[in-house]
């Protein structure tokens, strides 16, 4: 009976375990080095002596450098503003991005940066998301550069339109998406 009871506790334990094996596999997390090449759309306004405000979109595809997992090949779309000094040639910026897969699950972001007006860096922060990337939470820095600029001004004001093209880039991204319960 004593063998007996032995081989049975030692078939739970077996269960129990692989069922947290089981739950903790369904969890996906680490860090990866990404990049998106965007594309931008703003408008800039001037809002003082040498001070200058913008506002834009920027979309492009967040492709993680192996090629593998949860956040690869995910389309970005990034609403963000900035503010220039143009007699220093520095800005400061903020903005949210919301990375879609392609069944639609989506993570938030937001980031916050400064640099010269060529491109900024900064922190850029996982702060949830929704499907498989609920839960979803994560940081690391972000490095933007613009690569080409196209400015458009506007008659009778000194509001110029940007097109403009670059490259942003998560050296180490780190993340985390919880187990599904």
């Amino acid at each position: 009976m004593r063998g007996l009871t032995a081989v049975v506790l030692t078939c739970m334990v077996a269960i129990l375990g692989s069922g947290a094996v089981a739950a903790a596999a369904e969890a996906d997390g680490g860090t990866v080095k990404a990049v998106a090449a965007w594309k931008g759309h703003a408008f800039a306004f001037p809002v003082g002596e040498d001070q200058a405000y913008l506002v834009g979109v920027y979309t492009g595809t967040f492709y993680v450098e192996d090629g593998t997992g949860a956040l690869h090949a995910a389309s970005i779309v990034c609403p963000s503003t900035a503010e220039g000094d143009l007699k220093s040639m520095t800005k400061t910026g903020q903005g949210r991005c919301i990375l879609s897969d392609e069944e639609g699950n989506r993570i938030y972001a937001r980031y916050t940066c400064s640099g010269d007006l060529e491109g900024c860096r900064g922190p850029f922060k996982i702060e949830g998301g929704t499907g498989k990337f609920a839960g979803i939470t994560g940081e690391g820095e972000m490095i933007s550069r613009i690569q080409v600029r196209q400015l458009t001004t506007v008659v009778g004001f000194d509001t110029a339109e940007q097109h403009g093209e670059g490259i942003a880039v998560w050296p180490a991204l780190t993340y985390r998406i919880p187990a599904k319960k």
